[in-house]
């Protein structure tokens, strides 16, 4: 007779999954949000008491009002869990070296990132990624404006001379005024113009293997900036 454990049932292994993720966007939602478990217990209740109020009001069966206010209420945690966990990821980043490259991999559809970054000041690990996708190459400086600002403006001018009619595109990403936070990084790059020039998918392909071609030299990343170490937790953001 095998000794061997009967293996879980597929749905119940996925069903572990899935309450797993759940608590781990609630650890990490509360990291930065206290308030989270008090706000899902409060929207939970104030729909099911809905439910019980809507029941008596209009004399029909209480079992069911009150079963939909529980759904509406689950519903309306999970809601407030994604909202909060995925600020809460990137709050917690934030200022870290390579926290960009993070939030980069989180938007790949539609955009063809580079693994390396494309400048990197050793001294003072300011750091500038490039993405390229519909509106064109997108350069994204870490670090105070001041000191990328002639980082950034270094690395539109090769790009320029390598593929001229391709439109340039630089963020600088960080919380002083005029940069753009991690937040708001997926948004502000899906709103870049696209016109009058827009790539297709075969471009964005050919000018991000172009650059990389051409512009390619190896740059060692200093020490303290692993894009790794910085991502956010993304079990838990599929999860919410």
């Amino acid at each position: 007779m095998s000794t061997q454990p009967t293996p879980k049932p597929k749905k119940e292994r996925k069903l572990a999954l899935y309450f797993r993720n759940l608590k781990d966007s609630y650890t990490i939602s509360r990291r930065t949000f206290p308030w989270v478990g008090w706000a899902m217990l409060g929207a939970f209740v104030a729909f099911v008491a809905l439910g019980v109020a809507i029941a008596a009001s209009v004399q029909q069966p209480l079992w069911y009002w009150a079963l939909l206010g529980v759904l509406i209420g689950f519903t309306a945690d999970l809601m407030i869990l994604s909202w909060t966990v995925r600020r809460a990821s990137y709050s917690q980043i934030e200022g870290h070296p390579g926290a960009t490259k993070a939030v980069l991999d989180q938007i790949r559809r539609g955009w063809n990132i580079d693994e390396e970054p494309c400048a990197i000041n050793p001294k003072t690990r300011d750091i500038v990624w490039r993405a390229v996708g519909r509106p064109g190459v997108v350069l994204l400086a870490e670090g105070p404006s001041s000191r990328t600002t002639k980082m950034l403006q270094e690395e539109k001018r090769k790009v320029n001379r390598i593929i001229p009619t391709v439109p340039v595109h630089t963020l600088q990403v960080g919380t002083s005024e005029g940069q753009v936070r991690l937040i708001d990084l997926e948004k502000t790059m899906r709103r870049l113009p696209t016109k009058p020039t827009k790539l297709t998918p075969a471009e964005i392909v050919q000018v991000a293997q172009r650059l990389r071609s051409l512009g390619a030299k190896g740059l060692p990343i200093p020490k303290g900036i692993d894009p790794n170490a910085v991502r956010p937790n993304r079990r838990a953001m599929r999860g919410r």
